[in-house]
């Protein structure tokens, strides 16, 4: 049972929830776990000619972005070129995980402002190259869909042997599906007693309506012993207590300063808009009732 005491869910991210950065038997394990999750998704990828992977969840705090830091570090590792893209550009991540800078990323590509060249941040570990999200733009959905990312996309399949794309929860925007329409292979991420299951398979069907491939999915916070831990085509796979998306209230209204305008979007308590499942208004209505 892989079980990191001590640190929630929701704590900050930073260094600490990389694999290369833990010690002892904490660290064996969870690399341990990766290698797995690695050695059944490179045999899934094998069988087509796409090295480009998006992993999303149906909701935030389900540990999306730590895993995409992590299985494109446990890619490096095989001496495979690797390009981690943070494609959250609302609640950026990546450059948190690794400590590196985000005044240019994916968002200043796209929009012409600098080249792909000056924007990644080259060898941040052996192997692995990462282009963070970039100042927040006023139309992350359009960016994502447009032919800017399309050309981008096949620019760096020539470069890397795996491009992974960390993205934002399928359901409380639409910047995934439209990236989905370039990128159809998916990875879901859902956290153990946190993912509503009628939301996770939703999101499975919305993936699937914009052409997207499912290549398996991957259950955070597996509390319970006796578990199996792997990647599974098709199904939930465990790897213990290591996913830290932390969303919180990013409800924060980005306008002027950051160079796009006079724009102002507030996203919800999740950074993503105002979204509750049907699940949480059935109880809020029999709380009202009492």
């Amino acid at each position: 049972m892989l079980i990191q005491k001590n640190k929630t869910i929701n704590s900050p991210l930073g260094p600490s929830d990389l694999f290369c950065n833990m010690s002892g038997s904490t660290a064996f394990r969870v690399i341990e776990t990766y290698k797995n999750i690695r050695t059944s998704l490179m045999f899934t990828l094998s069988a087509g000619d796409d090295n480009t992977v998006l992993i999303t969840s149906a909701e935030p705090n389900s540990g999306k972005s730590v895993t995409s830091a992590n299985l494109s570090l446990s890619f490096a590792q095989t001496n495979a070129k690797v390009l981690l893209i943070d494609c959250d550009m609302r609640n950026a991540s990546q450059q948190k995980i690794f400590g590196i800078d985000n005044t240019v990323g994916l968002s200043n590509v796209l929009g012409m402002m600098t080249t792909f060249d000056e924007a990644v941040k080259r060898g941040v570990k052996e192997n692995l190259d990462i282009l963070t999200a970039g100042q927040v733009p006023p139309n992350p959905s359009e960016l994502l869909g447009s032919e800017n990312m399309l050309a981008l996309l096949n620019a760096v399949k020539e470069k890397y042997d795996f491009v992974f794309l960390d993205c934002p929860p399928v359901e409380y925007v639409s910047d995934t599906s439209s990236l989905l329409l370039h990128v159809p292979q998916t990875i879901i991420i859902a956290r153990q007693n946190h993912a509503v299951y009628g939301e996770v398979i939703h999101t499975v069907e919305s993936v699937k309506n914009v052409g997207g491939k499912i290549l398996g999915a991957i259950l955070t916070d597996v509390r319970e012993a006796n578990k199996s831990y792997s990647y599974a085509a098709g199904t939930y796979s465990h790897y213990g207590r290591y996913g830290y998306g932390r969303y919180g209230n990013y409800s924060k209204r980005y306008g002027k300063r950051y160079g796009y305008g006079r724009y102002g979007y507030g996203y919800g308590r999740y950074g993503y808009g105002a979204k509750t499942s049907s699940h949480s208004k059935s109880s809020n209505k029999e709380e009202s009732k009492k």
